[in-house]
């Protein structure tokens, strides 16, 4: 039986078998079965993630098959659970239509980047589960819910954590097709620290990343434009394939096995890509990114108001106890939203990564991280590393009880628990 694995290689499971449904009844038959057998069920997408968060020893569902748009009508388009987004966006475009936002890579199945919060970067957007306007998917006792725009369970199921169900069926909110023009800024950490809430509103996608050992951040800001694209596939394909698939996992190997030179190094890579840039191009081809090197990432939502503490505290601690830290620390915006188990609930929010791949200081790295971001009031990335408590976790979340008593309505019998979820409700049921 194959092995699954996280993204990251990181952590795995082997499950007792990996079913493929290629239907909304095949699931619910599946489901059924598992339950008369006393079987747990998991479903999963693309496994780009780095928590265990779709990993099972029991019966494992590949959404693989549930795929492509059912329906568009005008602004509204329904989307098989299991649509790669690199999929979505192609047969959106076919519509002239296009996702509000994305993240920066584009493997994911739909349903999965909307059961873990997935985002992209926008005072004005909030997170992928945020465009949902209905959904179906089948619960633990086989029962098909078809939920729509006015159904109280809605904010309840939009980041279910793959523990209310399995969809087979998302409605999304999206918009016309339109253009970015991005605008990269490298500029010195403490400038951008200290005006990080202007240039948050810069544009209405920005982010920064901060590059340790370097003293510099670059600031990406995009706004929409009627310009034409200069968007290059040959040199997105020479960015993944030759720079990031070979020179730079060639940087990060060197890093690791011999850190004290990862300083240099980064300088080197500082020296390469901190530098302005500007590219036009469809809003996807701007959102996403060239995918880089295997490695490791833990992330956490923070009240926005507290982004300038949060990154003045990462930037000095690792200075101060000369981590070495050989990725860059990401930051992002993400705008409120109702989900019950959104890291964006009730609360504008900095989407604070750290990323490293292995290396010494890695594990010291992101236990300091997380440590610092719980203190500050932060809610984990459900799919990146974490270690924090199930009790802690939803403490957080003012509506986490209500969640898990649906929890138990829709799945009595456990059916859909797994690693993830059982760590999440310790002492809740």
């Amino acid at each position: 039986m194959p092995r699954l694995e996280t993204w990251s290689r990181h952590l795995g499971a082997t499950p007792m078998a990996v079913h493929h449904p290629a239907s909304e009844q095949a699931i619910v038959d599946l489901v059924n079965g598992a339950r008369q057998r006393g079987h747990g069920v998991r479903a999963f997408g693309a496994l780009h993630s780095w928590s265990d968060i779709a990993l099972t020893d029991q019966l494992a569902v590949s959404l693989d098959r549930l795929s492509g748009l059912t329906r568009v009508d005008g602004h509204r388009v329904t989307v098989r659970a299991g649509t790669r987004l690199r999929d979505l966006n192609r047969l959106l475009a076919e519509h002239g239509l296009a996702m509000p936002i994305l993240g920066s890579v584009d493997p994911q199945a739909v349903a999965g980047a909307v059961s873990t919060g997935t985002h992209g970067s926008s005072r004005v957007h909030g997170n992928l589960a945020s465009i949902v306007r209905g959904l179906r998917l089948v619960t633990g006792t086989g029962e098909v819910l078809d939920v729509r725009e006015g159904d109280p369970r809605l904010d309840a199921l939009r980041v279910g954590l793959g523990a209310t169900g399995i969809l087979s069926e998302l409605t999304l909110e999206v918009v016309p097709a339109f253009h970015l023009r991005e605008v990269a800024t490298p500029m010195p950490i403490r400038e951008a620290i200290e005006r990080v809430d202007e240039l948050s509103r810069s544009a209405e996608f920005v982010k920064l990343w901060w590059l340790p050992h370097t003293g510099q951040a670059i600031v990406f800001a995009a706004d929409r434009t009627e310009a034409p694209s200069t968007f290059s596939p040959w040199g997105r394909w020479v960015d993944e394939h030759l720079i990031n698939r070979f020179l730079f996992r060639g940087i990060l190997a060197a890093s690791r096995l011999a850190p004290g030179l990862t300083p240099s190094l980064n300088r080197v890579v500082g020296a390469a890509y901190f530098r302005r840039q500007e590219r036009v191009g469809r809003s996807h081809e701007v959102f996403h990114l060239a995918m880089p090197p295997v490695h490791r990432e833990t992330e956490y939502a923070i009240p926005v108001e507290h982004t300038q503490q949060a990154l003045t505290e990462l930037v000095d601690w690792v200075q101060r106890d000369r981590l070495h830290v050989n990725f860059i620390a990401e930051v992002r915006f993400v705008r409120a939203d109702d989900g019950w188990m959104s890291p964006a609930h009730g609360h504008d929010v900095c989407q604070l990564g750290a990323y490293m791949a292995n290396n010494p200081d890695l594990d010291t790295y992101f236990a300091g991280f997380e440590r610092r971001m719980l203190d500050l009031g932060g809610r984990p990335h459900w799919g990146k590393e974490f270690a924090a408590s199930g009790p802690t976790v939803r403490a957080r979340y003012p509506r986490s009880a209500e969640w898990v008593e649906l929890v138990r309505t829709l799945d009595p019998d456990r059916v859909f628990r797994n690693p993830f979820t059982s760590r999440l409700l310790r002492g809740a049921q």
